[in-house]
C-alpha cells in the first residue's frame, strides 16, 4: 500500500491516534512557542504549513494569534486529511478558521504556490519524502530573504531511536528518519541553523527533534 494511501484511511481517526498526546501535539506546542518569539503583532506574516494533515497546527496558531495579520496555508498529498481539514475549518469556531488556504498538493509541486513566505512549518512529514534535499532546495525557495523554515520530526540518532522507529515504519510506510548531524549536514548550505531543541523528554520516546532554521543567501 502506498504511503498516500495510508494516509488517506487515517484521516477520519487522526486526532485519535496515540501518537497524538505523545508525539503531534507537543510538537505543535513547541511550534507555536517558537512563533511566540518570532511574530510581531504589527507585522503581516504568510505562514506555510507543508504536510498539514488535517489543519491542526494551523488551527492553533490561528487561535493563539488572532489579532496578528496572518496568512495561512496548508498543504497535503493526502486527498482525506485535505477534506477533513477543511470540514473542521468550516464547521468550528464560526469564522476562526475562514481565511485559511488549504490546497491538496504534493510538496514536490510546492513551485505552484504564487510568491514567497514568511514561514514555512513542516512537522512529521519531512521523514516521508524521497528527495530530502530537493525538498529543503524547495523550502529555501519559497521562504523570503528573511524567513524561517521550522522543521519537526523524529530523529534517529540511537540505537533505541532506530528500535522505536522500525515499529512506526509498519504502521506509516516508508521513512528515513535522518539523525540531526545528518539533517545539520543536509541543510548547511542552504539554511543557519539558529537553535535545536528536544521536543519531549519522555525517557519511552524516540527522539523528537525541532530545527529553527534562518534561511541563507546564496551567491550567485
Amino acid at each position: 500500500m502506498s504511503n498516500r494511501k495510508i494516509w488517506d484511511q487515517w484521516a477520519k481517526r487522526y486526532e485519535r491516534l496515540w501518537v497524538q498526546k505523545f508525539s503531534l501535539q507537543p510538537t505543535r506546542q513547541q511550534i507555536l512557542r517558537q512563533l511566540r518569539e518570532y511574530l510581531q503583532p504589527d507585522i503581516d506574516y504568510k505562514i506555510l504549513d507543508v504536510g498539514c494533515g488535517i489543519g491542526q497546527l494551523l488551527r492553533e496558531i490561528r487561535q493563539e494569534f488572532p489579532d496578528y495579520n496572518l496568512h495561512l496555508t496548508g498543504i497535503d498529498y493526502s486527498q482525506q486529511m485535505i477534506e477533513v481539514a477543511k470540514q473542521h475549518n468550516n464547521t468550528h469556531n464560526g469564522d476562526l478558521y475562514k481565511d485559511i488556504d488549504l490546497y491538496l498538493l504534493d510538496v514536490e509541486q510546492l513551485g505552484q504556490l504564487a510568491g514567497t513566505y514568511d514561514v514555512i512549518v513542516c512537522t512529521h512529514s519531512f521523514p516521508y519524502y524521497s528527495k530530502q534535499l530537493q525538498v529543503l532546495q524547495q523550502f529555501h525557495n519559497k521562504l523570503n530573504n528573511q524567513g524561517y523554515l521550522f522543521l519537526a520530526q523524529a530523529s534517529e540518532n540511537t540505537l533505541y531511536d532506530r528500535f522505536v522507529m522500525s515499529f512506526v515504519k509498519l504502521t506509516t510506510g516508508k521513512a528515513n528518519y535522518l539523525s540531526i548531524e545528518e539533517i545539520k549536514s543536509m541543510s548547511e548550505s542552504l539554511f543557519k541553523c539558529e537553535k535545536i531543541v528536544r521536543i519531549s523528554d519522555k525517557k519511552y520516546m524516540p527522539s523528537l527533534i525541532l530545527f529553527a532554521f534562518k534561511k541563507t543567501l546564496l551567491d550567485i
